[in-house]
């Protein structure tokens, strides 16, 4: 019997890890004994929403590029290995990058030998309700990830302001006139989503590659582990930065939020000091920055672990970024 692949993809800060976290919340508050993997793919060489996922799932890091251009050896090995690792594997989640496309990534999963173990059930395409539109100009991934989508789930639409939401759901539609589009909250999709892994549809027909649907563009530009030399994919850079010492989480809010906006998504894993509830509070933080909202929740990570801050966007600066989190040092 093969394994059913769910693609969940969209763009820099849609909410993908939020999702699949909640996803893997739901099966554990319901007990569920049936066995999930989960393969993140992460454009920087720093990895952080593998550390970010919590909840009971086999989880594998397919770290170093995005996984639309990975398509070879890379991506095969991973699952492959993942299946023939976990015994009795009900189904499989695959977090793209905010950049890939999900279209060469059907292709690859419907070629042998992946094709005799694993199907393709659904590609799952997140929309960003307060985003999407200022979105678009910045990568040619967005439209793509929507217009090859099987579903659209439109994020954030809860605190999005009404116009915005319009704007993306109009824009997703003209993208995408014959694909579902699912208005809800996280913990609605992730329900959504638990359904559909628990009872996967057949895949849809989609075009090949000798059709050239996807507009997929790969080339020496695009950063993959045997080009890491280079820091942009599909019009993205990544940077990245070490963050080893404890950090005042008030002021590395304020600094990160002061950052310029090309600076479209800021994720992190920081030890942290907060005094302002009265009280100082030490312990690990996940803080987050995309457009220019920045928001922050408390963490639990394996010993070991080391802070670090990925930034996405154009034109970045990883002194710039390094400069957040000096003036932040305690």
């Amino acid at each position: 019997m093969r394994v059913p692949l769910v693609i969940v993809t969209g763009f820099l800060g849609s909410g993908k890890t939020t999702l699949v976290n909640r996803l893997l919340a739901r099966r554990a508050e319901r007990g569920a004994t049936d066995k999930l993997g989960v393969v993140v793919n992460e454009l920087g060489e720093i990895g952080i929403d593998g550390a970010l996922l919590g909840g009971a799932a086999r989880q594998v890091e397919l770290p170093g590029g995005c996984v639309c251009c990975v398509l070879g050896d890379d991506l095969e090995r991973t699952l492959l290995d993942l299946v023939d690792s976990t015994p009795g594997l009900g189904g499989i989640v695959l977090e793209t990058t905010g950049v890939a496309e999900p279209l060469p990534i059907a292709w690859a999963v419907e070629k042998a030998p992946l094709d005799q173990r694993i199907r393709l059930a659904a590609v799952v395409t997140l929309v960003d309700a307060m985003n999407f539109a200022a979105s678009r100009p910045l990568s040619a991934s967005v439209d793509a990830q929507v217009a090859n989508a099987d579903v659209v789930l439109v994020m954030k639409s809860e605190i999005a302001a009404e116009h915005d939401t319009a704007a993306a759901l109009d824009a997703a539609r003209q993208l995408a006139p014959r694909v579902p589009l699912r208005r809800g909250t996280t913990d609605e999709h992730a329900s959504w989503l638990e359904e559909l892994l628990a009872d996967p549809p057949v895949g849809a027909d989609r075009p090949r590659p000798n059709d050239q649907a996807s507009g997929h563009v790969h080339d020496e530009h695009c950063r993959h582990p045997d080009n890491e030399a280079v820091t942009t994919a599909h019009g993205i850079d990544s940077i990245s930065v070490r963050a080893t010492g404890e950090l005042d989480l008030e002021e590395l809010e304020d600094q990160l939020a002061a950052l310029p906006a090309n600076y479209v998504r800021i994720k992190g894993i920081v030890r942290t000091v907060d005094a302002r509830g009265g009280d100082a509070v030490h312990g690990w933080t996940a803080i987050h920055r995309v457009g220019l909202r920045v928001s922050s929740e408390p963490l639990v990570v394996p010993e070991g672990e080391q802070g670090r801050i990925v930034a996405l966007g154009q034109g970045l600066s990883a002194e710039a970024l390094a400069a957040c989190v000096g003036a932040a040092a305690v």
